[in-house]
């Protein structure tokens, strides 16, 4: 990319893990003039996102301190960080320690995140500054290479580029019911809307639709809280996230294939190297991390379906693990019997005033069965087809055909270096997105190791350096 004339400006929509980063990346790397427009929805949520603008400190980090730098070329400076202040977070009685291993709360990351984008803003070169905004992007216009965006408040922004660091939405809303269940007071659609914790703490049972990362969040939370009432959990499969343990690591050789049946073969190969390995199969989940990406994209459209189809639920719960303390956590809860697994289909919801009727059918058979609950929570994960988002920046995008989802409805359809790839099939000179948009073309794009790449190389295709 050619580099543009000076000063330069930047918008950045939205201020999570991905928004953060680039625009801290921005900052650090510029010589010339340059302002960054760093915008994000709520308050609470600058510098942080959802993730890590929690205040529970039983919502523990999914992966231990010493994998969590911000920086891909400065492996220790989370766990710096979080030594300089050991006596704070030990504070907390989730931590017991303050090491590489410790499995530390996300308030405490989304702290460190804040600090590098002030230390960012603070180091930065002269004439080279950061605006923040609270306030929701509505409209995008692109005249002549040059961006106009509104915010909803009405007010308007200038800047060449744009990147859209939109991370995850609420999830889609489960079938089975119809729009006034899922308008009424029992149903909380967005599992992390302000008012949910209190209106659950007031009933005697709750139901979590999905078995994910945000459901052991709300169990957790749930009990933290002190909360007596019974937690029902349902999902198709029955399957939960697994917890991490110590293990040595290994190499494990799968070879990039677009064949037909390589997803078959693959899952056979992985299966094998776990037999003949003594049987822990997480020392195989994470030699594939590196290469998940390239395996990813060498499958065609077909396999990429069928590994959707058949596999996601697996990989979901075997990748994404739990920290040890979490995962003991939730087995006591299911061993006192306060929660409540159902393995089926969500039939029917029907709110009978003083409580909600919820039918499922079992999995792999014709029998349903009923059971009643005061509140319905959706923990289905976040809703990644752009089409269906409640987003008034994402509807006017897909109406102008500036954006279009990939072929999977995972995300967005992006060029190689973030370039967003509008409906004829051009990449735009000034459109760019990173991190969860970018799905279906890399399937691993939400962790903070994939992520803090991007971000770093994001930030030096925009300068043009």
């Amino acid at each position: 990319m050619a580099t543009t004339s000076s000063p330069q400006t930047i918008a950045v929509i939205g201020a999570g893990f991905s928004g953060t980063l680039v625009a801290a990346h921005l900052l650090t790397q510029a010589k010339a003039p340059l302002t960054v427009h760093l915008i994000e929805r709520e308050h609470s949520r600058f510098a942080r996102g959802v993730a890590y603008s929690t205040i529970e400190d039983c919502h523990l980090l999914n992966v231990p301190a010493g994998n969590m730098s911000a920086f891909p070329d400065d492996r220790e400076h989370f766990l710096r960080w979080a030594q300089a202040r050991k006596d704070e977070l030990l504070d907390c009685p989730c931590v017991g320690e303050v090491s590489a291993a410790a499995y530390l709360p996300r308030r405490a990351y989304g702290d460190y995140l804040a600090a590098v984008l002030d230390e960012a803003e603070r180091g930065a070169a002269p004439r080279v500054r950061l605006q923040r905004w609270i306030g929701e992007a509505a409209a995008l216009k692109i005249d002549s290479g040059a961006i106009d965006l509104r915010l909803a408040s009405g007010e308007r922004l200038q800047a060449d580029r744009a990147v859209l660091a939109l991370g995850n939405f609420r999830p889609g809303d489960p079938s089975g019911a119809d729009a006034a269940f899922y308008g009424s007071a029992r149903y909380h659609g967005d599992p992390w809307a302000p008012e949910v914790l209190e209106r659950l703490l007031s009933t005697e049972s709750c139901l979590l639709v999905g078995s994910g990362l945000t459901m052991v969040d709300w169990a957790i939370t749930l009990r933290q809280a002190g909360y007596r009432g019974s937690i029902h959990v349902v999902s198709r499969r029955g399957l939960w996230p697994q917890r991490h343990q110590p293990g040595v690591p290994v190499e494990l050789g799968i070879e990039p294939s677009g064949s037909k049946g390589a997803v078959r073969k693959g899952l056979r190969r992985i299966r094998a190297f776990v037999r003949d390995s003594g049987g822990d199969w997480r020392p195989a989940i994470d030699a594939l991390r590196p290469v998940t990406q390239t395996l990813w994209k060498s499958l065609g459209l077909s396999e990429q379906r069928k590994f959707l189809r058949h596999l996601r639920t697996f990989w979901d719960c075997h990748r994404h693990r739990l920290a040890p303390g979490i995962a003991a956590r939730l087995d006591a809860m299911l061993e006192s019997g306060q929660l409540v697994r159902h393995v089926g289909r969500i039939r029917s919801f029907a709110d009978r005033g003083d409580h909600v009727e919820v039918l499922i059918r079992r999995r792999g058979s014709d029998q349903s069965y009923a059971f009643n609950v005061d509140a319905v929570v959706n923990c289905s994960g976040s809703e990644s087809d752009y089409r269906k988002l409640d987003s008034a920046l994402v509807k006017d995008l897909l109406g102008q055909r500036l954006i279009q989802p990939d072929p999977l409805a995972l995300g967005l359809d992006v060029a190689d270096n973030g370039a967003l790839i509008g409906a004829e099939g051009r990449a735009s000179e000034v459109l760019f997105t990173l991190g969860p948009p970018q799905k279906g073309r890399l399937w691993e794009t939400t962790a903070v190791p994939e992520i803090r790449g991007q971000a770093a190389r994001l930030a030096v295709e925009l300068l043009g350096n």
